[in-house]
């Protein structure tokens, strides 16, 4: 092994990011069809998830909340609106688009609208099923704001 005077991480061609340990290859992302578009796991590891998530115009996603998951939206295009049950379950909503960006805690009830064709990139916390439930089905439920 030769040494590197300019930079001691970097070794060798066997070890050139030294103490990174960057994987070579990612598999393909997973594409997953939705009554509203689909969703594709770019990216996954133990700490972060990124996923490109399209929304055709006029449907929405299921009511749902995370235990530990943390998400943040950045609209890549299209026009997005954010449901969400606040306080003692009142409905609230916001309206995202193009090149904006929204964070949502754990613990808040949230759907997707979409207002327009869209696409919406998600990095997230680690994503486990297990930490997603639903509390409305977005097939049936009509998101309705309160006054």
């Amino acid at each position: 092994m030769k040494e590197n005077t300019v930079n001691p991480h970097i070794m060798d061609k066997d070890n050139v990011y030294g103490i990174l340990e960057i994987p070579s290859k990612h598999p393909k992302s997973k594409v997953v069809e939705k009554y509203w578009g689909h969703m594709a796991t770019l990216f996954q590891n133990d700490l972060f998830c990124l996923k490109e998530i399209f929304m055709k115009k006029g449907t929405q996603s299921s009511m749902e909340f995370h235990c530990t998951k943390k998400e943040l939206y950045y609209i890549q295009d299209g026009k997005l609106k954010v449901g969400m049950k606040i306080g003692r379950g009142q409905n609230k909503s916001l309206i995202l688009e193009k090149g904006e960006v929204f964070e949502i805690n754990p613990g808040l009830m949230h759907m997707r609208i979409a207002l327009e064709d869209t696409t919406i990139i998600e990095v997230a916390t680690h994503d486990r099923e297990s930490d997603s439930h639903i509390v409305h089905d977005g097939k049936e439920y009509v998101f309705k704001e309160e006054q």
